[in-house]
């Protein structure tokens, strides 16, 4: 879903949200399609891609793997996240201790919450640190969980 809020706290004005949720998003189901567009986009060449350990996992084909989740975590952030605003920009500016404690497999269902940890004022903009959960349904442990790091900057010219 794509919150009404987005983008509406100018980032000097949301150090009062630290602590707080800013948002969750809606249950989504990971599926067939999105899963080979992942494999297809990630592996180098299809017919040369040693897939070959997910046999190993307990659905095989029907695991999603981290990086997915942090792909999937990346609109959903973005789409929903409510601080930025008119002529300034947002950028990915890093991940710390992501985890993944969850195996999430195919047509599970998903959703990302998002707590605003730290705003720190920088000379080039603001560094917001925020902590990111994607929740598994009906999982008492998350799929995935970690600090994302958004640098927020005046646009140019």
């Amino acid at each position: 879903s794509t919150s009404e809020a987005r983008r509406t706290v100018h980032p000097r004005d949301a150090a009062p949200l630290v602590g707080t949720e800013l948002f969750a998003t809606d249950w989504r189901r990971v599926d067939r399609s999105h899963l080979d567009m992942f494999h297809w986009s990630v592996d180098e060449v299809a017919a040369a891609a040693d897939v070959s350990a997910n046999a190993d996992f307990p659905r095989a084909a029907d695991n999603i793997d981290g990086f997915m989740l942090v792909a999937l975590a990346t609109s959903a952030f973005f789409n929903n996240f409510p601080i930025g605003g008119v002529g300034l920009v947002a950028w990915n500016y890093g991940l710390d201790r992501v985890r993944f404690p969850a195996t999430v497999y195919l047509e599970n269902r998903i959703r990302l919450r998002t707590t605003l940890e730290a705003v720190e004022e920088r000379g080039d903009g603001w560094l917001l640190r925020n902590f990111v959960t994607i929740d598994l349904e009906e999982s008492t442990r998350p799929a995935m969980v970690g600090a994302w790091l958004v640098m927020l900057t005046p646009t140019t010219g």
